[in-house]
């Protein structure tokens, strides 16, 4: 059955957008059971649980939710919710478990979510309890690359499809070595924003030069990094601004094969560690993702639909007004700890809580936000008018490509994707771009 359309608030035209989407709480509850009910999100990574019973607290939208590595080593993400009367089961962050009993009656579940054991089951149910359909409530669970994702929909398409060509680009950060990927984190802390507008400012590379001025020139006297200005951006050459599926990806070339693929944490002291490391590891990535993605291609700001924020970085949904936000940083898990270090604080130093970056966008986050609380204000349309209507395929570049660097085209086919998601009835309702892309190497989607 073909939905019914309920919003049309982007026009893809001119690029006008109804702001009253950030701010009312009807809107909200329905994101909560359209998009996050539907969409594969991200939860955590495998680097979090490596042993057998290990488990991690972690969200699917406002849902608490069990990331555990059961006795088989399998993944399962289950609702955080007994059975019985709702309690929550876990109250700590991470940790080993074979079991996990419940506080207020004492009902048990095993590590894979099973209902193991109930107080007084004979005396007090008479042994009429269906113990195998009152398990944990289980999400789908698949991964890429070591990131762990969970979808509530069981009808939903796989995550290759989910992900479709938008992986090609992504391999070149998560996917690059045998190895696999580690995180560190994740640090949390409250946003006063609606969660769309981090997600949205993810490939929105024009307000970089403007924004993160004071950081940057900061950074230039600290560290001697060059500061990028607004010429750089506008420059074409080197970069690719282009959205797949409501994903958001930002690309560009590197000059140098050896040149590093982080921006945050080399400094002029540790760049030629970051250099040998990526000079060593060439032949491997070669390998495994063919000469052109290995040498050449690099992945920049970049999210992915609905919630994550360049990598594995989550914007969790607390209220039209509120996020919670989680840090996580990723990298290959054989880099020498130095480069960890590095790229922990360089990191936590522009995107963390204390970030100069992040505290520069908190503050023009909460001011969009709010400007949708007034009557007056809805009124006004956002204007994401920046190359509308110029962009197309490409034969290098899989994707709907924009003609230019600095574009809103990304932002306007993420809000048409929020309204794909908000318009469906199911997810026969909801279209996914066809994959083109062709994948040199051996590299798979679980590495």
């Amino acid at each position: 059955m073909v939905a019914i359309k309920k919003y049309d608030v982007i026009d893809q035209s001119t690029g006008a957008l109804d702001r009253s989407i950030f701010i009312d709480e009807a809107v909200y509850q329905e994101e909560l059971e359209k998009i996050f009910g539907r969409a594969w999100l991200m939860i955590g990574h495998e680097s979090l649980v490596p042993n057998t019973n290990d488990f991690f607290h972690t969200y699917m939208g406002e849902d608490p939710v069990i990331l555990t590595r059961d006795n088989n080593g399998e993944l399962h993400a289950m609702l955080n919710m007994c059975r019985h009367r709702g309690n929550r089961i876990i109250r700590a962050d991470d940790g080993n478990a074979k079991n996990f009993m419940c506080t207020y009656h004492g009902w048990t579940y095993s590590s894979d979510g099973s209902l193991e054991h109930v107080p007084g089951e004979e005396r007090v149910y008479f042994n009429e309890l269906d113990k195998e359909e009152l398990g944990l409530v289980q999400a789908r669970v698949d991964t890429y690359a070591g990131i762990v994702f969970a979808t509530w929909d069981h009808e939903a398409p796989t995550l290759e499809e989910y992900l479709g060509d938008a992986r090609w680009y992504l391999d070149t950060l998560f996917n690059r070595k045998d190895c696999g990927t580690a995180v560190l984190g994740p640090v949390k802390w409250m946003e006063p924003v609606n969660w769309k507008t981090p997600v949205d400012n993810c490939s929105d590379n024009y307000h970089v030069p403007v924004t993160h001025l004071g950081s940057m020139l900061a950074q230039e006297k600290v560290m001697g990094r060059p500061r990028l200005t607004g010429e750089m951006q506008f420059n074409t050459e080197y970069h690719t601004h282009l959205s797949i599926n409501g994903h958001q990806i930002t690309t560009g070339y590197l000059l140098e094969e050896d040149d590093p693929r982080y921006f945050h944490g080399t400094t002029a002291d540790n760049i030629h560690i970051f250099k040998d490391y990526q000079r060593e590891s060439l032949p491997e990535v070669e390998r495994r993702l063919g000469s052109h993605r290995a040498r050449k291609l690099i992945l920049q700001n970049h999210s992915l639909f609905p919630n994550g924020v360049l990598g594995l970085r989550l914007a969790l949904p607390r209220g039209p007004l509120m996020t919670e936000f989680w840090h996580f940083v990723t990298y290959e898990a054989d880099a020498p700890p130095v480069m960890a270090d590095a790229l922990r604080w360089g990191h936590g130093g522009a995107n963390g809580a204390a970030g100069t970056f992040e505290q520069d966008d908190i503050d023009n986050w909460r001011s969009v936000t709010e400007a949708a609380k007034t009557p007056i204000a809805r009124k006004f349309l956002n204007n994401l008018s920046a190359g509308v209507g110029r962009f197309g395929q490409r034969d290098d570049y899989p994707g709907l490509v924009s003609d230019r660097y600095v574009s809103e085209h990304n932002q306007r086919h993420y809000y048409k994707r929020w309204q794909d998601f908000m318009n469906a009835d199911s997810w026969a309702d909801i279209p996914l771009d066809q994959q083109t892309a062709i994948y040199e190497g051996d590299a798979g989607l679980h590495g």
